[in-house]
């Protein structure tokens, strides 16, 4: 009955209302939860540091009263002497260091005590460790003064190192501030490079298109077909051209190869006119830029000399063909040199009436332009895809750092926290 009675009538404590900021807003709250950190180290430290400033002062009155005392008469001459020279440098040297006064913040009241502190102690350890004996009253005050002044520096620890905490934590908010708005600019900049590079790449992909519709539409143009015919001929023109072509390499073989052994029948014999004449004969048959004509007819006389001496046997019916006669062979190449002359004279004109017809002229004007659409297609597209992956990328960053600045503004404020991230434009 009684714990039923406690339980209605126990005081429920009211629930703390989680904190709720504006990112805009946030600057300004971490502003004041800075002041707040410095009010609230100022107010925990304002008793150590007026503590620290009476110890200081009767540590410098501990100090001037040893300028002028007297010391223990009864300790060895020798321990008295050594006291007695220390003295004026202990005096010195603590009035030196308490010269100072601790102002300003409390960071910079503190950096100014320990310092304080820090020369106090071994200013003891040094010229003051001799002069406990002759001194022992002034000495005891003097270290009971640096022992208090040494408990009320610490005592600044705690509150200080809290103050650092709150500001550092500060600090990590602010700098999640920072990256958030660094990375919507940055994807601001992403997405409006993914929107100009599909534009681009969505007019290069028209222009491809327009161009490969306006190939084929050439194809159903009526000079179409004038062209294709054309090309036939052309086509046509080459063929024969490679008969004769093949005709004239024929003769050329089977020519050099009976000359070749002609020329070393000359040497042999000695007739060295002979042999000149079935060289230039030779020569002119690598040196496809020659004429082979004039050089064979030359030499046919000398030939056909060894030939009917039985100096120079025939293989075949080839060679027994062109080395029957003087004409037979030159007549040969002469006719096959002309219908290649002939044929090539023909497909010059046939080429030059062909590039004179719009429907070519616009065909390879389209053919040329359609290589550069595509590379400048597949650029827009490897640059937009770049564009997309660091949106994604900043994306993945704004929800992580999202998460962080709510975490470290909770702990910052010391209860939960809401803060109103905007939401990153949709792609």
């Amino acid at each position: 009955m009684f714990k039923q009675l406690r339980d209605l009538f126990r005081r429920t404590e009211p629930e703390e209302e989680s904190l709720k900021l504006s990112f805009d807003g946030l600057p300004a709250w971490l502003d004041a939860r800075e002041e707040e950190i410095g009010h609230e180290l100022f107010g925990a430290t304002a008793p150590p540091r007026e503590a620290i400033c009476g110890t200081l002062e009767r540590l410098r009155e501990a100090v001037g009263r040893m300028e002028t005392a007297e010391g223990d008469g009864e300790v060895h001459p020798r321990l008295r002497d050594i006291s007695r020279k220390a003295l004026p440098g202990f005096t010195k040297s603590m009035a030196q260091i308490l010269s100072r006064e601790p102002t300003g913040d409390p960071e910079a009241f503190y950096a100014t005590a320990a310092e304080m502190l820090k020369g106090s102690l071994k200013a003891l350890k040094g010229q003051g460790k001799y002069l406990s004996s002759v001194y022992p009253d002034e000495m005891k005050e003097v270290r009971a003064a640096v022992k208090d002044l040494g408990r009320e520096v610490n005592t600044m620890n705690e509150p200080l190192a809290r103050a650092r905490d709150g500001r550092r934590q500060v600090g990590d908010v602010r700098e999640s501030h920072a990256s958030l708005a660094r990375i919507r600019e940055e994807y601001a900049a992403a997405d409006g490079q993914v929107r100009e590079y599909g534009a681009a790449l969505a007019v290069a992909e028209s222009e491809i298109h327009k161009t490969e519709e306006d190939l084929a539409a050439l194809k159903r143009h009526p000079d179409y077909a004038r062209k294709q015919e054309i090309e036939e001929k052309i086509r046509a023109l080459d063929a024969v051209d490679e008969e004769a072509g093949r005709e004239m390499a024929t003769l050329r073989t089977t020519a050099a190869h009976v000359f070749r052994k002609a020329g070393k029948v000359a040497e042999k014999a000695g007739d060295s006119a002979a042999a000149a004449s079935i060289d230039r004969a030779l020569d002119a048959y690598t040196d496809d830029g020659d004429d082979p004509v004039g050089p064979t007819e030359a030499a046919m006389p000398v030939v056909l000399a060894m030939i009917r001496r039985e100096d120079l046997p025939l293989k075949n019916q080839d060679e027994v063909r062109l080395f029957s006669d003087a004409e037979t062979l030159p007549a040969a190449m002469k006719q096959a040199l002309e219908k290649q002359r002939d044929v090539r004279v023909k497909r010059a004109a046939e080429q030059e009436a062909l590039a004179a017809l719009p429907v070519v002229v616009e065909e390879q004007r389209l053919a040329t332009a359609l290589p550069g659409l595509r590379r400048e297609s597949e650029a827009k597209a490897a640059a937009k895809a770049r564009a997309e992956s660091q949106r994604e990328m900043l994306q993945t960053s704004y929800a992580a750092e999202t998460e962080k600045i709510r975490s470290r503004t909770a702990a910052l404020a010391g209860r939960d926290a809401e803060v109103e991230i905007p939401v990153l434009p949709s792609p």
